[in-house]
Parts: C-alpha cells; sequence; structure tokens
C-alpha cells in the first residue's frame, strides 16, 4: 500500500506531493469509488474544489466517509479562475462546515485580511492555511513575487502557493528561483500555458511543495493526469 502523508506533518514533506484537483462530481464520483489503497497511490493530498463541485457539505461528508488521504479543501475567488461568490463570506460557508475533515484550507492572498475569521477557527482545528496568488496571463516580477510571500507571512498564513501564466523561459527561470530560494513559508509554485506540464516537474525539484494534476477533468492550463504527476516526481 502507498504511504500516505499525515495531516499533521504536510507542511513538512521532504519530498514533493502531487495534489490530486477535483473540479467535477464525475471526478469525485472516480475518486470515492476506489479503496483506500488506490488512493493512496493516486496522489498524496486530494483537492475539492468547492466553489466547482458546488455540493452540500452534508453530501461531501457521506461520499468521503472513510477517506484517509488528506483534504485540501478550495472555494475559489471569481477572479482568480473560480467560481465562487465575490463576497468572502459566501467563501467562507463553503469551508467551514468541512473545516474538522481537513487538512490544509486555501485562500487567497487577495481575501486573507476579510478572511481572517476563517483563517482562526481553521487555526483553532490544527489546519494549515495555504494563501493562493494566480495570474493567467503573465507572470509577475521578482518584487511582487516576494511581495506576496511576505504578505502572506504578515497575514498569518502556513504556505504560499503561486500558479502564474509562463510566456516566455525567462518567467520560468524567474519561477525556479522563487521556488528554490530561502523562505519562511513553504511553497508552492507551478506555471500554466505551453510550459505548464514541464514547469510542474522542474519547480518541484526545485522546491515546490503541492505539485497539482488532476482528477477526472483538468481546470488549469498545463496540468497532468496526477497519477502520471505522481510517478514523475517519484523519479525526480
Amino acid at each position: 500500500m502507498a504511504q500516505l502523508v499525515s495531516s499533521k506533518n504536510l507542511l513538512m514533506s521532504s519530498r514533493p506531493l502531487a495534489v490530486g484537483a477535483i473540479s467535477d462530481t464525475a471526478g469525485l464520483e472516480h475518486f470515492c469509488t476506489l479503496d483506500a489503497a488506490a488512493r493512496a497511490a493516486l496522489c498524496d493530498v486530494v483537492e475539492l474544489r468547492l466553489d466547482l463541485l458546488k455540493l452540500p457539505a452534508a453530501d461531501l461528508r457521506t461520499r468521503l466517509a472513510g477517506n484517509q488521504v488528506p483534504l485540501l479543501l478550495t472555494a475559489r475567488h471569481p477572479a482568480e479562475g473560480g467560481q465562487g461568490p465575490e463576497d468572502p463570506a459566501g467563501r467562507a460557508a463553503m469551508i467551514e462546515p468541512l473545516l474538522d475533515l481537513a487538512a490544509l484550507i486555501d485562500l487567497e492572498l487577495r481575501s486573507a485580511m476579510q478572511m481572517q475569521g476563517t483563517i482562526q477557527k481553521a487555526r483553532a482545528l490544527g489546519v494549515p492555511v495555504l494563501g493562493s496568488f494566480h495570474d493567467f496571463q503573465a507572470s509577475p516580477s521578482d518584487d511582487v513575487l516576494l511581495g506576496a510571500v511576505n504578505f502572506a507571512q504578515q497575514a498569518g498564513l502556513d504556505a504560499v502557493k503561486f500558479a502564474t501564466y509562463l510566456n516566455t523561459q525567462e518567467d520560468l527561470i524567474r519561477l525556479m528561483k522563487l521556488a528554490g530560494g530561502t523562505h519562511r513559508l513553504r511553497l508552492s509554485v507551478m506555471g500554466m500555458g505551453p510550459w505548464g506540464r514541464v514547469s510542474r516537474l522542474v519547480l518541484a525539484k526545485c522546491g515546490s511543495l503541492l505539485n497539482y494534476g488532476f482528477i477526472g477533468a483538468s481546470n488549469a492550463p498545463g496540468q497532468w493526469p496526477v497519477a502520471r504527476l505522481k510517478e514523475l516526481l517519484s523519479e525526480l
């Protein structure tokens, strides 16, 4: 049986982890039909895109009964590729009823101050909070990227996720420098677009902790199917 990653040491892993993003009910149904060994072999962490699934919390609890793969809960802001409500309270209402099941939650950096209530509730349950930053058109300057890391630290977050569009090789090099740098918070760094698949392997090698693939349908350009991604990460 593949070894499960403990929820308690998720952000302390010394190896890159494969995150399987579930963004539709077909992907969720597929995951739920797998036995424990198959789920563990598929991915290290499973992300539930609550904003895309749009299922009641009670329904998700029933479907995921007995699941042992660490859960990452995400309700994405529409300005960053999601279908959640713009109102932070609306996205909090998607996440908070399932906090006790979570190993990690994802909140956009843009919403970190407005969602301090959710952050504190997660902390009370020992659930780390990932602050995410997305740019679907370009990769920002070094100053912007490092500024986001500093902001996340000030906002009381535990890790930062960057997903930016790679237009050139120089964009990938910029993300490699970010992922390979020394930071007080753990980073998850990935590219999108034509360089996306290459970047997810290179950046994992550089130090990106959480590396996203998909279960069911892809929800971002440049993703790998998570089973293939996990296989490749094990060979780095």
